[in-house]
């Protein structure tokens, strides 16, 4: 009965239900050949096998057993409960996604990580160092952001293209340094004087730098001559 006992397997069921089953043969007496039956003329017989389940019964103390174990997680952590309470632990473990994203970040836009063209160890390891970094200001930008609207008890407005009236209060930094996309610094060099101009910032851009906590000043005294 592999066919059976592969379903068992199959839906998680091996131990908790049992079957009994009879084995059914049907037999067929062939004549080989061209002619007429006659007792000389030559014979087979073809049997045909089925197996037919004529019971299932169910495994009480298996059963039970294995429902004992349902909606249980099991956490590990090697953090003393003096650092870390049970409830503390489930919280942190339901905030693993905030560490993949960060693992995201470094694998895809706007950081790719790809060293295909990294021939030596100190180089990965230097390339993977380096953009770490990256992943780590990334993550401050948008914590210090996200923690002065919560503050405010504000939304930012003016971050989606298509619905510039929308307000956001939990902006990504991938959003916020795009606003900066357009910010262009043109230096002119002819003899005897230079000449530097920065895109004029915008109240957006504006606001984005108060709630880090930045002067527009980082960018207006890039043109000062």
């Amino acid at each position: 009965m592999l066919a059976a006992n592969a379903i068992l397997k199959q839906q998680a069921l091996a131990g908790l239900l049992t079957y009994a089953y009879e084995r059914q043969e049907q037999r067929q007496t062939q004549y080989r050949g061209r002619g007429r039956a006659g007792p000389e003329r030559p014979q087979r017989v073809s049997v045909t096998v089925r197996y037919q389940i004529t019971a299932v019964s169910r495994q009480a103390a298996a059963i039970a057993a294995e429902q004992a174990t349902l909606g249980w997680r099991v956490y590990v952590t090697n953090a003393p409960a003096t650092q870390l309470t049970l409830a503390d632990a489930v919280l942190t473990y339901r905030d693993e996604w905030l560490i993949e994203r960060g693992f995201q970040r470094l694998k895809r836009v706007p950081l790719a990580l790809d060293p295909l063209f990294v021939k030596r160890d100190d180089q990965v390891i230097g390339l993977i160092n380096l953009l770490s970094i990256a992943v780590r200001l990334l993550t401050l930008l948008e914590f210090v952001v996200r923690r002065q609207l919560k503050q405010n008890q504000e939304q930012l407005v003016g971050l989606i293209a298509n619905n510039p009236q929308k307000g956001i209060a939990n902006p990504t930094t991938e959003r916020l340094l795009k606003t900066f996309a357009d910010v262009t610094l043109t230096i002119v060099r002819s003899p005897g004087q230079v000449i530097r101009h920065v895109t004029p910032l915008s109240a957006l851009q504006i606001r984005i730098l108060d709630l880090l906590g930045l002067p527009p000043g980082v960018y207006t005294q890039l043109a000062e001559n």
